[in-house]
């Protein structure tokens, strides 16, 4: 998007009288012109949120509580803080974007929700909390863990160091940029071994793999108007993305994780194989392969880090910091890229919605809104809340206080949570501090060789 338009619709969507109307429309959910207006407002809005700077500017010019997208913002630290430890009762959102239920895995063959982002986890013995514990025991376990240390995966990150001095990797460097090697082959080939035992040298596997998750752009399938219109008009190759997500369903159902999968088992309530597999279509392409490949382009520094109003945060170069670090220690290496993820958090938000009324202060005046209001849970906030992290917190510092037991970027603080962090944290973390150590060392490398 356009720098210039992008301005001019921040200028627009910031103006007090929308956080006023939607905050009426919130607390009035009943009227005609809420019911006419509030889902227009919810769609726009709700893609021009998931800019990094967007909820930020919000922030700065309306107040700690404020309206967004159809939701009620709550961004004071210790709301955010309570939030994401909380059991969330959930709807058909993805962080500040609609989504569409007919696109969602396995309802889109009218099968029943499997959807753990859509799936509620605030009554015992819920759906969410049998299928997450299923895709963990099959997919993020004690194999999964000795596949990441194996010497397939050594041979995988060893080839992504040579793709990186092979192929340009400066901004829209093809190390970026190209599907078929570089970072994105590289997250392809090694997340869908790691987790699945699917062959990395399989051809077929994989191509079809990178064609869904990353050439056609999958998580666009899942947003409400916007799947349809580019299935409908076959845009992006969306026309017969239905078919390829059933494809790469069968890839999961048929790899050495699933193989010994067992059925209708009570403690998974029942889940099958074939949902197992339909779930993970979802969660590989909106989460696992979208999560390192932003973080990977922070930290690597394809892309400048955002630039929030009257900060000097995007002439940060992570990469200078990246160069000095001690690749030795691993720790080390992980801070810089949970600072990496602070000042720009490959997952912004998300969200809840209220089961009973509640009140909240906005724009100076205390509001009653209704049962039924979604409300966003914005972890970016939380990560660059000054009354949290001081007045350096738009500046980049991997050994500030707190930064491990406090960090929201994986829908937790810090280790705390109620049963949503982010089930693959480890796994991506530890693959993450791999490949800064595996590529820094060939960047110094080819650093001295051109000194």
């Amino acid at each position: 998007m356009n720098p210039d338009n992008l301005e001019s619709i921040f200028s627009a969507l910031l103006n007090p009288a929308l956080n006023e109307f939607q905050a009426w429309a919130l607390q009035h959910p009943e009227e005609n012109l809420s019911q006419t207006l509030m889902p227009i407002i919810s769609f726009v809005e709700g893609l021009v949120a998931n800019e990094p700077t967007y909820l930020d500017s919000k922030r700065q010019a309306l107040g700690s509580t404020f309206c967004c997208a159809g939701q009620v913002v709550m961004g004071e630290f210790d709301e955010l803080e309570t939030a994401l430890t909380s059991p969330q009762h959930r709807s058909w959102r993805l962080g500040t974007s609609v989504l569409d239920a007919n696109h969602a895995p396995n309802q889109d063959v009218n099968g029943r929700n499997l959807f753990l982002l859509a799936l509620s986890n605030d009554l015992d013995d819920s759906d969410h909390a049998a299928f997450r514990a299923c895709m963990q025991r099959y997919l993020l376990n004690e194999t999964t863990t000795a596949r990441q240390q194996d010497a397939t995966a050594h041979r995988l990150l060893d080839q992504l160091a040579v793709d990186y001095i092979e192929m340009p990797h400066d901004a829209d460097g093809a190390f970026f940029t190209n599907d078929q090697r570089g970072w994105m082959g590289f997250l392809v080939r090694y997340l869908h071994y790691v987790m699945f035992g699917i062959d990395p040298d399989n051809v077929e596997a994989i191509a079809l793999l990178t064609d869904l998750h990353y050439s056609r752009l999958l998580p666009t399938h899942y947003l409400a108007e916007i799947g349809s219109l580019l299935q409908k008009n076959n845009l992006m190759g969306h026309g017969d993305l239905p078919d390829l997500i059933e494809r790469a369903a069968t890839v999961y159902e048929q790899s050495p994780a699933l193989s010994s999968f067992v059925e209708d088992s009570p403690e998974y309530h029942g889940m099958t194989r074939r949902e197992l597999a339909k779930l993970m279509t979802a969660i590989m392409g909106i989460a696992a392969l979208q999560g390192p490949l932003h973080l990977g382009y922070t930290a690597m520094g394809y892309r400048p880090l955002p630039a929030y109003k009257d900060q000097q945060t995007a002439s940060i170069d992570p990469t200078q910091h990246w160069d000095a670090l001690n690749l030795q220690d691993r720790e080390a290496v992980r801070l810089f890229l949970l600072e990496c993820a602070r000042l720009w958090a490959p997952v912004s938000a998300t969200h809840r919605v209220a089961t009973e009324p509640f009140t909240a202060e906005i724009a100076g005046q205390e509001r009653q809104f209704p049962a039924g209001t979604k409300l966003l849970i914005p972890m970016s906030l939380g990560l660059l809340d000054k009354g949290f992290w001081g007045e350096t917190t738009y500046e980049f510092n991997a050994e500030r206080e707190n930064l491990c037991p406090y960090h929201m970027g994986f829908h937790a603080v810090g280790e705390r949570h109620a049963g949503r962090i982010c089930p693959g944290k480890d796994l991506a973390l530890e693959m993450l501090i791999d490949v800064m150590i595996a590529v820094g060392r060939v960047r110094r490398t080819a650093k001295c060789d051109a000194g």
